[in-house]
């Protein structure tokens, strides 16, 4: 039940992303990671799954897509240059990394290593963000703007689901752990969502108030 609400959770915040008619701002990519969330779930994973009895290919490519697709959001809301280009350079050896591990791994086994290094380079790129906010502000109260929200739904996530994403390797076919896997998974997601959905609320004007020195 709860893993079903957390898959179709996601059509909230898409929804308040077009009631707010919002332009093609970073949230963009947002929107993107979350239709291609709910289209995983519910078409491309049974199709995949009845083509080639593959469990797992789905999530192994979905994951790659998720990567990309937050990364290019984070690489589009943070100022810093130098740290633009290494987030491009870590994508790149990224997929290089995805791609090998689709290749040598067994097919039929949950992606940990590649879901392992994303976690990481997200939750990096998404700590250096609020870093960077917190040194240089342009809003009054930070988490008054939509990349607050969607930054914190990233870190909770991912740092909240790392564990869980690296045992899976070994352990996800064990009932209990399976178990365990999709109630934890499925809160988080169920939560991360809920977050988008506050996020895609605030209007952006809100978030354009700037800060200027006293004298």
């Amino acid at each position: 039940m709860l893993i079903n609400i957390a898959s179709y959770s996601g059509i909230i915040p898409i929804s308040l992303f077009f009631f707010q008619k919002r332009k093609k701002t970073g949230l963009f990519f947002i929107l993107i990671y979350l239709i291609a969330s709910i289209l995983t779930d519910i078409l491309f994973y049974p199709i995949i799954l009845h083509i080639t009895k593959n469990e797992f290919l789905a999530y192994r490519i979905f994951t790659i897509i998720e990567y990309l697709l937050i990364s290019s959001y984070l690489h589009y809301i943070i100022k810093s240059i130098s740290f633009k280009k290494l987030i491009l350079i870590l994508s790149i050896g990224f997929i290089i990394f995805s791609i090998f591990d689709l290749i040598n791994s067994k097919s039929n086994s949950f992606d940990s290593s590649p879901t392992g290094v994303a976690c990481i380079l997200i939750l990096f790129y998404s700590i250096f963000y609020l870093f960077e906010k917190i040194n240089k502000p342009d809003s009054l109260f930070l988490y008054s703007t939509p990349d607050f929200w969607i930054v914190v739904a990233l870190i909770i996530f991912f740092s909240g689901t790392f564990f869980i994403y690296i045992f899976s390797q070994t352990n996800y076919n064990d009932p209990t752990f399976k178990s365990t896997f999709t109630l934890i998974n499925a809160s988080f997601s169920l939560l991360k969502n809920l977050m988008f959905s506050i996020a895609f609320l605030i209007r952006p004007e809100k978030s354009k108030q700037k800060i200027y020195p006293t004298l």
